[in-house]
């Protein structure tokens, strides 16, 4: 992946990051156009490995199931981490499974004092 950080895919994880991005509650905030959002998810799954097919379903094993998407990739791809802002709901995945859940802020400090 270039030398960045490698990024984990399942089909059904990106279509629902795709139903999630272009719902029309999302693009009403204003926050990207509808081009803008298909170019960025466009970019990050090139960049990702796709994870194919999950062999092993464990749902339910949180309390939203499009996190147990999530939770099954991660496992599948043998992820170091979950990067996520939704820490709380991932908690059950952290206890049963030892998958470290970060935050994105919490990434970024540990990639930096790698560095140091």
């Amino acid at each position: 992946m270039n030398g960045g950080l490698p990024i984990a895919i399942s089909v059904a994880l990106a279509l629902e990051y795709e139903d999630v991005l272009f719902r029309p509650a999302m693009l009403a905030q204003g926050w990207a156009s509808q081009e803008q959002v298909s170019a960025v998810l466009d970019d990050i799954l090139a960049q990702a490995v796709l994870v194919q097919p999950i062999r092993s379903r464990r749902r339910p094993a949180l309390p939203d199931p499009a996190d147990d998407l999530v939770l099954e990739c991660a496992l599948e791809a043998n992820a170091e981490a979950i990067v996520t802002m939704n820490v709380r709901d991932f908690a059950g995945a952290k206890e049963t499974y030892a998958m470290t859940i970060l935050k994105p802020g919490d990434l970024v400090a540990r990639l930096r004092k790698e560095q140091q």
